[in-house]
């Protein structure tokens, strides 16, 4: 792909900054009609580019989300093993 400049729209811009590229990627290909191998191009340079931002950064998601959901299930834990150790006797 030749190095052209996008103008990305917002919708393009929420999805890659909430992770999830794969839709960022369908809706770049709807807006511009670009090939899948160049859009996801597009979306990997703005990735890139936002990831570098930090006040962007500090705002994403990151992909996948296992981090979260394993710290919610430490949480919940501590909180019923407390209320067992101290309540329930």
């Amino acid at each position: 792909m030749e190095e052209q400049q996008f103008s990305v729209s917002d919708e393009v811009l929420v999805a890659v900054d909430a992770g999830r590229k794969i839709e960022a990627i369908k809706i770049l290909r709807e807006e511009t009609g670009l090939g899948l191998k160049d859009a996801k191009q597009v979306i990997d340079a703005v990735t890139r580019e936002r990831r570098s931002d930090p006040v962007i950064a500090a705002g994403m998601v990151e992909e996948g989300g296992a981090e979260s959901v394993i710290k919610t299930i430490v949480v919940i834990a501590i909180i019923l093993g407390a209320y067992f150790y101290f309540f329930a006797s």
